[in-house]
């Protein structure tokens, strides 16, 4: 028999999947493109990312007196990803550099362009969903280090873990579409969007637990080396 779940129920399956995923923990991980050799900064400059999704395409065929929908294949649409602007337009040159190792304009003449090869201008970029650190407490009922009580706290919850990643396959931003320019607002921070279009993506699971644990140990038994 069916029933809806209580509120306890809710609270344990919470705890148990360590939480809820928050939407605004993420870092997007681009690549370096030409004489850039990081492009860290850009990621962090991402204020919204659409996460890639799979959808499979059929054909019909008759079954009987019905039509019957069968998989062939699978399409991946392209995703959008929105970037803040600094005054220096680093993260603007960024993507119209990338753009331009695909289709680049080889001498002064208007409209003359050299298109590449998908090796040339095709990427790798990886999304990353964070979770945030948890402060564990120790005290020194669970430690027992001989005749000396401690009592001590332990605060891993200073740096985000990493626990699921997105990686795009041969990706490149087949469009850019920058804002219109308006004197409606003056604390307004300029954006841009990136559309990317990509060959195939894979996720990815981390677990945390046992970095955590590893830490855990380390912290333990280096305060029982200095007593």
């Amino acid at each position: 028999m069916l029933r809806s779940g209580t509120v306890e129920e809710l609270k344990a399956l919470a705890s148990k999947g360590r939480g809820f995923a928050r939407t605004n923990l993420y870092y997007v991980y681009l690549p370096s493109i030409m004489s850039q050799n990081s492009a860290y900064e850009h990621g962090v400059l991402c204020t919204s990312v659409t996460l890639p999704s799979r959808q499979l395409t059929t054909v019909e065929r008759p079954l009987g007196v019905s039509q019957q929908a069968v998989a062939h294949g699978f399409v991946n649409p392209n995703i959008n990803m929105t970037f803040r602007v600094l005054n220096d337009q680093g993260t603007r040159e960024y993507f119209e550099k990338w753009q331009s190792l695909a289709l680049k304009q080889y001498d002064d003449i208007e409209g003359r362009f050299e298109l590449a090869y998908p090796d040339q201008y095709c990427k790798k970029v990886e999304i990353y969903q964070l979770e945030k650190g948890v402060s564990y407490p120790i005290y020194n009922k669970d430690v027992n280090l001989g005749p000396i009580n401690l009592s001590f706290d332990i605060d891993l919850g200073t740096q985000l873990e990493k626990i699921y990643k997105w990686t795009l396959d041969r990706a490149y931003p087949v469009s850019i579409t920058y804002e219109t320019f308006s004197d409606g607002s003056q604390n307004e921070i300029s954006q841009f969007n990136v559309e990317f279009a990509y060959h195939y993506w894979t996720g990815e699971k981390f677990d945390p637990k046992n970095k955590l644990k590893k830490a855990l140990t380390g912290v333990l038994g280096s305060i029982a080396a200095n007593i």
